[in-house]
């Protein structure tokens, strides 16, 4: 697990932005992520843990410290309830676990492939299991943190805890690791039999939604506001709490600075033209920020995490 040094972090994200860190290691395993992180610590030295890099815009000054990319991608039926009929396991519920640097959909295939039902709407989700969790990822109302029975971390002083899914305190776009800042290193989700082709086809059509609806050509971060507080969106008589529709409404679809501009297919997704720099980004959400702010009365939340 050899430490590099200077390393560019744009093509780490999916924004295709960001300066240099000073140090980068990769870790493969849960233990090569543990010792990592305990390494910086024990040097004092700031670190980030980065995955497929989905949610996240980086800064042209990079990031002054250790980066430490995700790359554990285990996976393992940690327990299930049923029996065995023709010499196969036959699932009623299983608890899967995975390791946070397991790409989403490689957890979800394996969870179809499986016959096992609770994460099939969010096939086609972006980044990995720990940016999914640390950020609770959503997909027409549904919260993957529902599915969540454990959460296994490494806490700020180099030592594993583990939370349940109430200690985990998940809500809209939020969990307790916002607050706690400790490193995600396993997640266990309890799931139940279902049938595998009906299954498939509820997953497929989640992936063919999001192709038709979000812009999957260009490099982006995904959304990069929160959805509207249903309290905006009643005293302002809109259809929905989508804050893509209140942009579109600006008529900000299109609107550019640099090399960032805001989608033509979905109005709360930036995206780079392969130009753009990070404060083009930062500029270009502070544009949109203040134009709604002037015009609705809504402050607008960020959703992705800037670094």
């Amino acid at each position: 697990m050899p430490t590099k040094t200077n390393i560019l972090l744009a093509p780490h994200t999916y924004f295709k932005l960001g300066g240099f860190a000073d140090y980068f290691v990769e870790a493969k395993t849960t233990q090569e992520l543990i010792r990592a992180v305990q390494s910086a610590i024990k040097q004092k030295l700031p670190y980030l843990i980065l995955g497929s890099g989905s949610n996240v815009l980086i800064s042209d000054q990079g990031y002054r410290g250790m980066v430490i990319k995700n790359k554990a991608t285990n996976i393992l039926l940690k327990g299930f309830a049923g029996g065995v009929a023709k010499g196969k396991i036959d699932l009623k519920e299983a608890i899967v676990q995975a390791d946070s640097g397991v790409p989403a959909n490689q957890l979800i295939r394996y969870t179809l492939d499986q016959g096992l039902a609770g994460l099939e709407g969010f096939l086609g989700l972006p980044g990995t299991i720990g940016g999914a969790i640390y950020n609770n990822s959503h997909h027409l109302g549904e919260l993957i943190g529902n599915r969540v029975v454990e959460v296994q971390v490494l806490d700020q002083s180099g030592k594993i805890k583990k939370y349940t899914q109430q200690e985990c305190q998940f809500a809209y776009d939020y969990s307790i690791f916002h607050k706690t800042k400790e490193t995600i290193l396993s997640v266990s989700f309890l799931l139940k039999q279902g049938d595998k082709t009906q299954l498939w086809e509820l997953a497929n059509a989640a992936v063919k939604r999001r192709s038709t609806t979000q812009p999957l050509g260009l490099p982006s971060s995904g959304c990069i506001f929160k959805n509207l507080a249903l309290s905006d969106q009643l005293r302002l008589g809109l259809p929905t709490q989508s804050v893509g529709y209140l942009i579109d409404r600006a008529g900000l679809k299109g609107a550019r600075i640099g090399g960032a501009s805001v989608s033509d297919v979905h109005a709360n997704f930036i995206v780079n033209d392969g130009t753009a720099t990070c404060q083009n980004v930062l500029d270009l959400i502070a544009k949109i920020k203040s134009i709604i702010k002037a015009k609705y009365a809504v402050n607008l939340e960020l959703e992705v995490v800037v670094i």
